[in-house]
């Protein structure tokens, strides 16, 4: 599944409150619609939270979705 994410996207639209010992990196979507806060725990892990709950994330394909959000800010 591939991920577009938004680094500093509005995160608070998704999710009010963080769980403890994670920080809030932005906005995660993902190919089926989905959307939600993406977050970083103090493991390294990631995560997408919204009304669903909250649901792990693959690091590396996040990894990678940051990486060409980037790309995209530095060309645009």
């Amino acid at each position: 599944m591939a991920y577009h994410v938004e680094v500093g996207g509005p995160a608070h639209l998704y999710a009010s409150a963080i769980p403890a010992g994670a920080t809030a990196v932005g906005v995660i979507r993902t190919d089926n619609g989905n959307a939600g806060a993406l977050i970083r725990f103090r493991t390294g892990a990631y995560a997408q939270m919204n009304d669903a709950g909250v649901r792990p994330l693959d690091r590396k394909e996040v990894v990678r979705a940051m990486s060409a959000d980037c790309d995209r800010s530095k060309s645009g």
